[in-house]
């Protein structure tokens, strides 16, 4: 237990982090962040877990992604989008912005499970390629690959939802 609590005050900022970027929401991000400490203080196999930052990070992003795909809904106008008018930005350009990031990061649920942790360590996370092999047990070379893999696969998704939306997928 005080090996979890140590790393919790070490890495619970940059993990809550992480899910707030995830989620796109703080509320959730809290919410996540107990779920995370329940997840790994439940789990039988810490103790045999050779890099336990790493693990705790896969956790999350499993968790972020888990929700993400629950929460499949349509919002209205959120806190969020209030305060970027308080902030001085415009509602249309933050409601884009919102979208982008809201669509690469559904096009992200479709990558396998090592792509999608590739993915947020490098884009997201912007790590560099040998910190992601150290963290996913690669060689920095099959890193560099699978973000590139991952990123064209992202492209290809956005730009078939892109042209959906322009009409282009009708008959």
């Amino acid at each position: 237990m005080e090996t979890l609590l140590s790393l919790l005050d070490r890495q619970g900022p940059s993990l809550h982090a992480l899910l707030t970027r995830l989620t796109l929401r703080e509320d959730v991000a809290e919410d996540l962040m107990q779920d995370l400490f329940i997840k790994l203080s439940g789990s039988e196999r810490l103790d045999q877990v050779d890099n336990l930052a790493a693990y705790a990070r896969t956790c999350a992003m499993n968790l972020a992604f888990d929700w993400r795909r629950r929460e499949k809904r349509l919002t209205t106008c959120s806190d969020d989008l209030i305060d970027a008018v308080a902030d001085g930005k415009s509602v249309l350009s933050h409601l884009v912005e919102n979208e982008q990031v809201k669509a690469v990061l559904d096009a992200a649920e479709n990558l396998s499970k090592l792509q999608r942790q590739v993915f947020v360590l490098r884009y997201i996370e912007q790590r560099s390629f040998e910190q992601i092999a150290t963290e996913t047990d690669k060689t920095p070379h099959h890193v560099r690959a699978l973000a590139s893999r991952s990123l064209a696969r992202v492209r290809e998704i956005c730009s078939k939802v892109q042209v959906k939306a322009d009409g282009g997928g009708q008959s």
